[in-house]
């Protein structure tokens, strides 16, 4: 069997068998159901006789410490009593510095974040994003905005294909077609019709006519179908 110290119980003074190994650390009285350290209580020295056995003095425990008075707890309902105590706000140590929101209290993530998720709320200009509720937009949506965006997009193909066509053919209609009333009735020396007004004359027309339609459609076109493709946003009243 175990060695065992006697160890007196600070509040009621009921006497703890201990084992050795227990002591210095954390027991509880079975009586009371006091928490304290066990540990040897000191002795005082008193002798006896001149030349006699010293005797020990068992040191008494110490008084029980008066409990303190218990505050009316607290009622929040309408007919709260005016002698009723508020129970009091503990503060949370969360155990280090946890960067928040400024706005709305919540932790930001990242740590590092300049507008916060949860509220929007910007922490280099200090102001708050607005919210607003706007209608998801459906397909006749869709259709009413993508639609001119395509129409002008056919607009500069056709325009591109007209000014690939005179550059190709605009020789054989001044010579055979239906501008044959510009060549001349005489030839070159080298054997070839000569004409009143030269082919890459109507050609150049035609490209100064075109090109600032096709720099335009080409400009809303891009813009509508590639950088402004959603819909405008209605906002919900």
């Amino acid at each position: 069997m175990a060695d065992t110290t006697p160890i007196p119980c600070p509040n009621c003074g009921k006497v703890l068998n201990v084992p050795e190994q227990v002591l210095g650390k954390k027991i509880k009285c079975k009586d009371c159901a006091t928490a304290f350290v066990a540990e040897v209580p000191k002795k005082a020295v008193k002798p006896s006789k001149p030349g006699g056995a010293v005797k020990t003095k068992r040191e008494e425990p110490p008084p029980p410490k008066p409990e303190a008075p218990k505050q009316p707890a607290a009622r929040y309902d309408d007919d709260a009593d005016d002698g009723a105590v508020p129970k009091a706000l503990g503060v949370v140590d969360e155990g280090e510095d946890v960067p928040r929101c400024p706005h709305c209290a919540k932790e930001l993530e990242p740590p590092t974040a300049v507008v916060c998720i949860h509220c929007g709320f910007n922490n280099m200009t200090r102001t708050k994003a607005e919210s607003k509720k706007v209608w998801e937009p459906d397909a006749s949506d869709w259709m009413n905005h993508l639609a001119p965006g395509f129409a002008m997009l056919g607009i500069f193909v056709a325009l591109l294909v007209l000014n690939i066509i005179c550059i190709l053919k605009m020789e054989d209609w001044m010579t055979d077609g239906f501008l044959d009333f510009l060549k001349s009735d005489t030839k070159g020396t080298d054997g070839k019709v000569k004409f009143e007004v030269k082919p890459g004359a109507f050609i150049t027309f035609v490209l100064a006519a075109t090109i600032m339609p096709m720099i335009k459609t080409a400009r809303f076109a891009i813009k509508r179908l590639a950088i402004e493709y959603r819909p405008v946003e209605q906002v919900k009243k």
